[in-house]
């Protein structure tokens, strides 16, 4: 069963102590490069990097290329119900929202694939 987490850094954190925090990177890219964002993470960054820089693009993203915004939500497969219940009018505290529900469905997709198609 997968574990519940509180933030970003907690979720990627764990991960980070797995061997499936390379796939997430992996996957995380895959997603990206289907919806046309030409953004790229390495396997080296830290948890706290990786978070930091997904959250500052994620809100360029809202800020200035919302079409892409929405077609990589569409793609990563985040809840609409979801997206609709993160409420803040400071968008810094909206894109850290919206980072850390992209990082629990990309983990939940990598983390399905690995426990069952052994």
């Amino acid at each position: 069963m997968l574990p519940s987490y509180q933030n970003s850094v907690d979720l990627l954190t764990s991960v980070a102590n797995s061997d499936l925090y390379k796939h997430l990177i992996v996957q995380l890219n895959k997603d990206l490069s289907l919806v046309g964002i030409d953004l790229s993470f390495s396997e080296n960054n830290t948890p706290i990097q990786l978070k930091e820089a997904l959250q500052k693009s994620i809100q360029e993203l809202i800020l200035h290329d919302f079409s892409s915004y929405t077609n990589l939500l569409y793609r990563i497969d985040v809840s609409e119900k979801d997206i609709q219940n993160v409420e803040s009018a400071d968008i810094d505290v909206y894109s850290k929202n919206v980072t850390f529900l992209i990082l629990k469905r990309i983990w939940k997709k990598v983390w399905f694939r690995h426990r069952f198609s052994k």
